[in-house]
């Protein structure tokens, strides 16, 4: 959800694609490492679109920020086929949360939980009413990605980003306060950042695509390095890559288009050989973690590390040959 560097028995659909080439499964892929560095921060990110065109994300966050080390929070993210959407986040003390790894691995931040056992990933969050249940027929592995991570310089801070289940089918149940009970299969990643320092530190802006429609998938990470005009850095994988491919020379560029005579703007993205074009619709929710922390400790934060804002938007993929279009969410994140 953030690209803030601070800081139940399923039967799944068998689809025919390649698999991806992935480290083998790791008995410690979710422990924590937590470093004594104040600035220091890891992220697990589940993000998961459905047949249906639900959008749900989930973040697991552990960090050294605060009064204490060791805190932690968990935030959540949910956009409905309607374009309805819905989040939540919570924040934890070292005392609430903890982590084991026999006989299965289990990351439980306060009633939340992250478990791996016999081959499968498993996710609960639930707060005030609200319920996410997630399961993935995949074990975590250590997957590195191009072109992402910024490497431990003199000050000592580093980005460093691994994909832990790529490509899996999934299997969701999501009830939020007010609403019904809904399950839906789709198609789900889990990653991992782990950061010394500020998000101004390794980027001026991030682009994430995730979506798939059938057996096609497509997924974009892009990062902007800090300095003004450096072109993005990434990656991206779709249906029938082993790995992650490095996106070369990637533009982002806004245009405007005219809706029933109102121009608005949308966000275009390809590589320099146009290996693929993704393309925004609607923009659908907009999010800062700034805005969460009220007006006196938001400017204090803001002052420090600026005001990272993340907007989603409902967008489509389209590859060279233009026979493959795939819709999904596109994430913009830019610091205000």
């Amino acid at each position: 959800m953030l690209r803030v560097v601070i800081l139940l028995a399923w039967t799944f659909p068998v689809l025919s694609f390649v698999s991806p080439t992935a480290a083998e499964p790791s008995s410690h892929s979710i422990q924590p490492n937590l470093l004594t560095n104040k600035s220091y921060a890891e992220v697990y990110t589940f993000s998961v679109h459905g047949d249906d065109g639900t959008f749900v994300q989930v973040q697991f966050t552990i960090t050294n920020l605060g009064v204490e080390s060791g805190n932690a929070a968990c935030n959540a993210l949910a956009i409905f086929p309607s374009n309805q959407s819905w989040k939540a986040s919570e924040k934890f003390s070292r005392k609430q949360w903890s982590y084991a790894d026999s006989p299965s691995q289990k990351l439980a931040v306060g009633s939340n939980l992250v478990c791996v056992a016999r081959g499968v990933t498993t996710m609960h969050f639930a707060y005030s009413g609200a319920r996410i249940d997630l399961e993935l027929p995949s074990a975590p592995a250590t997957l590195s990605a191009p072109d992402i991570d910024s490497p431990k310089n003199a000050s000592g801070k580093f980005y460093d980003y691994r994909i832990l289940v790529p490509w899996s089918r999934a299997q969701a149940t999501i009830v939020v306060p007010g609403g019904t009970v809904r399950s839906f299969a789709g198609f789900a990643t889990l990653d991992r950042a782990r950061s010394v320092g500020t998000t101004r530190d390794f980027s001026r802006g991030w682009v994430t695509f995730r979506g798939h429609k059938g057996q096609s998938f497509f997924l974009a990470d892009l990062r902007l390095p800090p300095a003004p005009n450096a072109p993005a850095l990434g990656w991206t994988w779709k249906t029938g890559d082993a790995k992650p491919v490095a996106a070369v020379g990637s533009e982002i560029r806004t245009e405007s288009t005219d809706n029933a005579g109102k121009s608005k703007p949308r966000f275009v993205i390809c590589d320099a050989n146009h290996t693929f074009t993704i393309t925004s619709a609607e923009e659908l929710c907009r999010y800062s973690f700034v805005d969460d922390l009220g007006s006196f400790t938001g400017y204090l934060v803001k002052a420090l590390v600026g005001k990272p804002v993340t907007t989603y938007h409902r967008a489509s993929a389209q590859t060279s040959d233009g026979k493959t279009v795939v819709p999904g969410i596109l994430e913009i994140m830019n610091i205000e």
